[in-house]
């Protein structure tokens, strides 16, 4: 199998929110490479998350705590 050869076809984007597949037949024809430089991300992840009040945090733990008890 061949994965070198590359075509100039356009490789659509990834579209945020909705879930992106290829099949393999246009990836090979594209070229693995091309398709991997494409569609990945360059740029570092920052993720947002929530703060938590320490009361929240204090009810997290219990929960944890239990579960490691096999109570949940």
């Amino acid at each position: 199998m061949d994965t070198t050869k590359q075509t100039k076809d356009i490789i659509p984007a990834m579209k945020r929110g909705q879930i992106n597949s290829y099949r393999p037949e246009d990836i090979r024809r594209w070229g693995v490479e091309r398709f991997l430089q494409t569609t990945t991300v360059n740029e570092p992840f920052f993720g947002v998350f929530p703060d938590f009040t320490e009361a929240e945090n204090e009810v997290m733990d219990a929960l944890l705590a239990e579960g490691d008890k096999g109570g949940v």
